[in-house]
This record gives C-alpha cells, structure tokens and sequence, in this order.
C-alpha cells in the first residue's frame, strides 16, 4: 500500500499522530508537510479579520498545491489523504484524482464558514471521500455534494498520549483537584469553570486563547488560568497530576466527541465528560468515565468522584483499557481508511 499523506504536521498535533500510525502498519508513505510550504502572513491574517468575505481565502498557496502534485506523479500513490485541506485548490484535487483516490479527513464542523476556506467548499465534490470527526459535518458535508462522507473520530496515539508518574512536587505545580484543557470560547465550558472558581474549587486550565479572558474573571484573579498550552507528554502529565479531567465540547463545532474524549483516558486519567448519546455509547456511565448534563449535575459528580478515590482510579483504569484493547488508536483508525479505500476501489 503505497500513500501520500498531507498536512499541517507539528509534534504534538493530530497529522503528527496520523503520521506515526502509518509508520506504525508500514505503510509506504510519502509525506508532504503544509508547514514547509505556506505560512499564515499577516496580509491573510488582517484580510480574513477584516471580514472583507464570510468565508476564508488564503494567498500565497500555489507553491504547496504545485508541491503536492509532483510529490503526486513521483510517488504514485494508492490513495492520498489530506487532513483539513483548506489551502488545497479546486483544480489541484481535479489534477491528484488523475493519479489515485483522493481522500479528506476534516476535524472541524463544515457549515461553521470560520475555520474553513472558499476553496474547500469548492472542491468538495471533486474528493473521492470525506471522513470526518463528528456524524453532524459528514452530513454537512453531503448537503455540499460530497460524493462519500464518513463518520471517522479522533482517536488516542499511544505514544503521546500515557499513563505517566508524577512527583509530588509536579502534582502542586502542574495539577489540580480539577483540571481543563482546551480552547477558551464564550460558551459553557467557561461559565462552568467561572462558577467552580467563584465557589472554591482546586483547578488549573491550560490551553489558547485565555487572555480573551476579563480581568476580573475570577479565573484570573485567582491564578486558575496558566496561560499556555501543554501537548503530548507533557498535557500527560497534567492529566495525571490531577484528579479529575473536564472534557467540554465545541458548541459551534456540533462536537459529539472530541480528540480529548480518547486523550483523556489514555493517558489513565478521570475523565469527566459532557454527556451526549455517543459518549455514553463509547464509554459505560461511572464505570470508565462520568457524565454531566448540567452544572449542578457536574459539581455533584465532582464532589462524589474526590471523596471515593479507589472507585475513581477503578473508573480512570477501566477508561484507559477501553481506548486502547478497544480500537480507539490512530493505528485503528488508518486502518478503517484503507479498509474504506479497498470498498471504494472496488466500486
């Protein structure tokens, strides 16, 4: 199986996991990093700020869609995939699906125009498939023409995401009786996390985009927010200097699971989630992870989940069995790509 493997690959992002699970199986891979080919220079910044259109375009992307179809015809791949290809243009996907089936994985909700581009709304289309993390975007994704959209979800990569120890002192600096982290967005991921504040909880978040926070959040003036993201191992060991795991979702993003939703207890943390019909498919209620519908339902789990620290262990262990012996790796999930890529192949 020979693939090309497209996007923005960091350490501690989810491509530089996909990237890893296709080592992992073997495959023969060619990569072609975004990050090498196209930066976010102020003129896209300020021009996609101004609100000059709804939906983003980003200038200055022909040099990383010219790389990526010579790295097409030389390699000669079975399929390529591209993850959130949102600077890849129309005719560049016309140009690859002369070469092999050409496959997306977007992260993000489509009908949510901000974190998209003009030019994937128009090549929709053109993609063999669509895979995406939410079932909500894989039908968005067909009311936009997709000729084959598929629910696929985040997943856990095992060698970023684990049990770790942690001295005492790294549980005081790094942990919390409660911990977050994520994104800071207007919504109720903050309000409930004001509120925990206001009444005197132990808790620390990590994560972009806190400093939109006020001034006179209690979250600020009390220390709660670091003011920085953690990734891979070292978000493991924040996971595992505390006790409990918030897990929110995106509202605007339709988020009926999140990458943290398999993070979290793969690396043997508690993990205490938003519950929707999905997560309480995946996981078995109070036995490998806890749920809340409600901040009096949330505050009433966290006040049971500190007092019982065996049966929060038990839980945390059970969590982290079923992510991993249960298929919820990057490894499993390249797979069902290329057990997809046969079907589709096969017409």
């Amino acid at each position: 199986m020979k693939v090309l493997f497209g996007g923005h690959i960091k350490i501690g992002n989810q491509e530089a996991s996909l990237f890893k699970a296709f080592t992992e199986l073997r495959v023969d891979l060619s990569i072609i990093n975004f990050e090498d080919h196209f930066k976010l220079s102020f003129l896209n910044r300020a021009f996609n700020k101004a609100g000059f259109t709804k939906v983003p375009r980003y200038f200055g992307v022909r040099s990383l869609n010219e790389n990526l179809i010579k790295q097409a015809l030389t390699s000669r791949p079975d399929f390529i995939l591209l993850f959130k290809p949102i600077l890849i243009l129309p005719e560049t996907v016309r140009r690859l699906a002369r070469v092999a089936k050409v496959y997306s994985w977007y992260p993000d909700y489509i009908l949510f125009p901000k974190t998209c581009s003009s030019y994937f709304y128009e090549a929709i289309p053109l993609y063999d498939c669509h895979f995406s993390f939410s079932p909500e975007n894989a039908n968005g994704l067909l009311e936009y023409g997709a000729k084959k959209s598929i629910f696929l979800p985040c997943a856990a990569d095992i060698s970023c995401h684990m049990p770790v120890k942690v001295t005492e002192e790294e549980k005081k600096s790094l942990g919390a009786d409660i911990v977050f982290v994520g994104t800071f967005v207007n919504e109720e991921r903050f309000w409930y996390l004001e509120k925990l504040c206001q009444e005197g909880y132990n808790l620390k978040i990590y994560g972009n985009s806190w400093r939109k926070c006020a001034p006179n959040s209690c979250l600020v003036k009390t220390g709660c927010i670091q003011f920085r993201q953690v990734c891979c191992k070292e978000m493991s060991k924040v996971f595992n200097a505390s006790k409990i795991v918030l897990s929110f979702l995106r509202k605007h993003n339709k988020d009926v699971l999140t990458c943290r939703s398999y993070e979290i207890p793969a690396c043997g943390a508690f993990m205490l989630h938003e519950r929707t019909p999905e997560a309480v498919k995946l996981f078995r209620e109070d036995q490998e992870a806890s749920f809340f519908d409600s901040y009096e339902e949330m505050k009433k789990k966290i006040d049971f989940f500190l007092k019982n620290e065996d049966l929060r262990l038990k839980v945390a262990q059970a969590g982290y069995k079923k992510i991993v012996e249960g298929g919820h790796l990057f490894t499993n999930r390249i797979q069902d790509i290329i057990t997809a890529h046969h079907k589709l192949s096969r017409g």
